[in-house]
């Protein structure tokens, strides 16, 4: 995965900060969309939390709680969930393949793989609306 430069602007008269940042990256998050689509995608197809964490987030040290596991990819299942209106019950891990199906219908051109479509139906997501934890509204 790539770093992403974030703009920071300072307003002189208020002296506000804005930050501005690519498409596809989520505010409060650190991660871009699709690598939180793609993080989903490999911890549904068996891999630790752990195993994921190492594969997709290029912080090299961590504290002895991040060796055993990644809470982000619960909080991403909760995130997403709520925002495509999923409300199903159980543990977020049960939860995955639900947002990954809603993730994957959204993209232009399905390949079949369930992954691969979620990380590009995620581009077409309102990601401001969805961090700010309301339902999706479809943009035309």
């Amino acid at each position: 995965m790539a770093e992403v430069v974030v703009r920071r602007y300072l307003c002189r008269s208020c002296g506000a900060v804005v930050a501005v940042v690519p498409r596809g990256v989520a505010p409060r998050l650190r991660y871009r969309l699709c690598a939180v689509a793609w993080a989903l995608g490999r911890w549904r197809q068996g891999g630790s939390a752990a195993a994921v964490r190492r594969e997709v987030s290029p912080f090299a040290h961590v504290g002895q709680e991040a060796r055993r596991g990644w809470r982000s990819l619960r909080r991403w299942v909760e995130m997403l969930g709520g925002a495509l209106g999923l409300d199903a019950p159980g543990p977020p891990r049960g939860r995955v393949e639900g947002v990954l199906q809603q993730l994957a219908a959204r993209a232009l051109e399905a390949s079949g793989e369930l992954v691969t479509d979620a990380v590009e139906g995620v581009v077409l997501v309102d990601v401001h609306r969805l961090c700010r934890g309301g339902p999706e509204v479809p943009t035309t």
